[in-house]
């Protein structure tokens, strides 16, 4: 559509009177900003407003205000002499920088076109920079197609400034007075705006790469592992401080002698056949006297230009997997139970934890015994050093000597070339649980008694004593006592360990500590499979309470697990969801309790006891069926006559089936 000036004054009048507006004169979008002004109270007269807070609007645009001058001024060189200003403008529409024609300049800038100038569509009505930010595409408004009056000697072009990720930062506007502006002003501020934009992505790029690349050199420093980066043609690029560390180079020679010092180690090193990389290969090095062994890990980076070579220690990894966790996951807290024998255990475990004593956990298999043990660990002042977890019954006879004593270079054939330090050593500072004690081979338990009495331990093939300082949890599910009079474990010993002996009470004797613990399994088991809040009936806990738990809170833990995979899909956990033997074990006591009532509460009933125990029986599964004959029979095993017959045989059944009628 041609621009006629007075054909839109004359819409622009119309429009301001409340006379109809021809359409055909006035574009579409000037049109549509036009009518929402109107819709929104804008005053078609009114003055420039200004933001209050300049410095706030300047520094929250820093970053497009110094990537766009540059480019503004580079232009106003270009259209020098043109009559026209070019203005960098914020996402709220608030101006924040101007160059252009000195004329022009002043003048616009006594009518108000000044840094921190509000050109909103909310505040100053139709104009080509608030369009541009509202519709998010470049926008010409010329002379009488401003909404405000005072803006109607004015031609403007204007273009949004994203950033990446399609984020609107702003606009780029060009304005003139007297000089007219076409098609081609708005194409310059396209192209300006673009340029804009690849300049604020290669600076967020390049300012990236700065921080990734200090990022790196800080994450390379503080790795276990020492990192050389070699050349293609084997030379070292660069290397982390471990590396000085890990091949004992002193740090403050110069750094041509350090490098030259870590090449003749490296050199020691298998080279990786063509295209192939190294992965936990262990391999032994000489460093001045001594040889040490290390896992070294090669990967090709920069498209094979460079490979790096990672170098860690193997005595590290050793203790790392001898270490179950520096950190125990349980702590009192965590331990629940409201019965007599539990608090009482809990209290004891609490009193002797801050201490060095021994403790003896007694208790059956599944009762939570390490569970106590790793909260008295968590409680002591030893808990920011390693506890260490043997299970004595897992290791054999043969190799447990070397296991918990480590044992030196060429001890055995198939030792490592660099030796090995103990599970003893490895525990030093902190708590090693001797977890199934009385599996210990009697032919050790001299050893490990001087071991614990002497607090030194001599790795096997050394003769060196290496101090070791180590609180001592021990856990035995039979009675140490019964063994020793059997021979098979020594007295010195369990003196030695059960300076505190504490028994863990089973299960079973825990009676309402079930329910709880089944809801604490409960919980846990929700948030390890992501699921919504699970519960269960009363029913449920009934039976788990009924149930004799040979395995312990093991067991239960294990049976609830089963239960909520059961119970997929339900709302609740139900009977029919735990394993059958419970479910009959359940059943069975509950029929017991209920026709030994029956007999004690009508001592005159003429029937037999097998009568009651199966009158009993068919009235327990009515009532929890609701009367549903279908459901019952099914639950009882036999057809639905039959137990039409058995019901009408007995007065006592009818009654029941009477008052707890259901649609069948």
């Amino acid at each position: 559509m041609e621009y006629s000036g007075e054909s839109i004054f004359t819409q622009w009048q119309n429009m301001i009177s409340g006379n109809p507006i021809d359409p055909v004169q006035v574009r579409p979008e000037i049109l549509n900003s036009w009518e929402d002004c109107l819709a929104k109270g804008v005053d078609a007269y009114g003055e420039m407003s200004r933001c209050d807070d300049l410095e706030m609007i300047l520094q929250r645009s820093a970053e497009l205000i110094a990537v766009a001058k540059p480019f503004m001024e580079m232009i106003n060189e270009v259209i020098a002499g043109s009559g026209m200003r070019i203005d960098c403008i914020d996402f709220e529409g608030f101006f924040l920088c101007s160059c252009g024609d000195p004329v022009l300049m002043r003048e616009s800038e006594m009518n108000g076109l000044v840094a921190g100038c509000d050109v909103g569509l909310d505040t100053l009505g139709t104009n080509a920079a608030g369009l541009c930010l509202s519709l998010k595409r470049p926008v010409q408004v010329l002379g009488c197609e401003h909404f405000n009056r005072n803006l109607h000697n004015l031609n403007c072009s204007a273009t949004p400034i994203y950033a990446p990720g399609s984020v609107l930062l702003g606009a780029l506007n060009i304005l003139s007075y007297a000089a007219p502006q076409n098609r081609q002003t708005l194409g310059l501020t396209k192209s300006v705006a673009m340029s804009i934009e690849k300049q604020i992505a290669l600076s967020r790029t390049v300012k990236s790469l700065k921080i990734s690349n200090t990022q790196l050199n800080t994450i390379m420093e503080y790795l276990p592992q020492g990192v050389i980066s070699l050349s293609n043609s084997g030379e070292i690029d660069d290397y982390n401080q471990k590396v000085l560390e890990m091949f004992n180079i002193a740090p403050n020679i110069k750094g041509g002698i350090r490098t030259e010092k870590i090449k003749q180690i490296i050199h020691q090193l298998p080279a990786p056949a063509d295209n192939m990389q190294l992965s936990d290969r262990e391999c032994t090095i000489t460093i001045g006297k001594r040889k040490k062994s290390f896992l070294v890990n090669t990967r090709r980076i920069g498209g094979g230009e460079k490979t790096l070579l990672l170098v860690e220690e193997s005595s590290r990894i050793m203790n790392l997997s001898a270490v179950q966790s520096n950190r125990t996951s349980y702590t009192f807290d965590d331990i629940i139970g409201n019965c007599p024998e539990i608090q009482k255990a809990i209290e004891l475990a609490s009193m002797v934890a801050n201490t060095n004593s021994s403790v003896l956990l007694v208790g059956e298999s599944g009762a939570g015994k390490e569970l106590f043990a790793q909260a008295i660990h968590a409680a002591s002042d030893r808990c920011r050093h390693p506890f260490v977890a043997i299970n004595c019954g897992a290791i054999p006879a043969d190799i447990i000597e070397s296991e918990l004593f480590g044992y030196e270079p060429g001890a055995f054939t198939g030792a490592r070339e660099a030796g090995k330090a103990g599970r003893l050593e490895a525990a030093s500072g902190g708590t090693l649980f001797l977890d199934e004690v009385e599996a210990m081979p009697l032919s050790f338990q001299v050893k490990l008694l001087r071991a614990f009495s002497s607090k030194s331990i001599v790795r096997v093939g050394g003769v060196n004593e290496i101090p070791v300082d180590i609180r001592i949890i021990s856990a035995s599910k039979v009675d140490l006592q019964s063994e020793i009079n059997a021979g098979r474990f020594r007295e010195d010993l369990y003196y030695r360990i059960a300076t505190f002996p504490l028994e863990i009470p089973p299960l079973h004797k825990r009676g309402g500590d079930i329910k709880l613990l089944a809801k604490q399994f409960l919980g846990m088991l929700q948030s390890d499979y992501v699921l919504p809040e699970l519960s269960a009936d009363e029913p449920f806990f009934e039976a788990l309470e009924s149930h004799s738990w040979r395995g312990n809170v093991r067991e239960l833990r294990n049976t609830i697990e089963r239960a909520v995979l059961m119970s997929l899909g339900k709302e609740k956990l139900a009977i029919e969801h735990l394993p059958e033997s419970i479910q009959h074990s359940w059943m069975t006591k509950k029929l017991k309790k209920r026709a030994e009532r029956t007999i004690r509460q009508e001592p005159d009933d003429q029937r037999s006891y097998l009568k009651i125990v199966e009158d009993t029986a068919i009235a327990m599964v009515l009532e929890e069926e609701r009367g549903n004959i279908t459901r019952s029979a099914k639950r009882l095993g036999i057809a639905r006559s039959t137990l039409y017959q058995k019901i009408h045989a007995s007065p006592h059944l009818i009654s029941v089936a009477k008052s707890n009628t259901s649609p069948d």
